[in-house]
């Protein structure tokens, strides 16, 4: 987790110490969307990540969309 606030693996949630306003519900969000396409989500959010990057991200996008939180570089 260097580095991230909160990580969704899956139904698991990991919070950090530097976790903020919101974060937890993107997180909720992320298992949300593994629950929609189970088994592939992971394999399509890398490649999302992979070709959009980040921030760019059609599964981040939601997220940060729906729970109100804020990307912070």
């Amino acid at each position: 987790m260097r580095g991230a606030r909160a990580m969704a693996i899956g139904h698991v949630v990991l919070l950090g110490p530097m976790v903020g306003k919101n974060d937890l519900t993107h997180e909720l969000i992320h298992v949300e969307q593994h629950q929609r396409m189970p088994l592939i989500q992971p394999l399509l959010y890398y490649l999302e990540l992979f070709k959009n990057g980040y921030k760019d991200n059609k599964f981040e996008k939601e997220a940060y969309q729906r729970s109100g939180s804020v990307y912070k570089e």
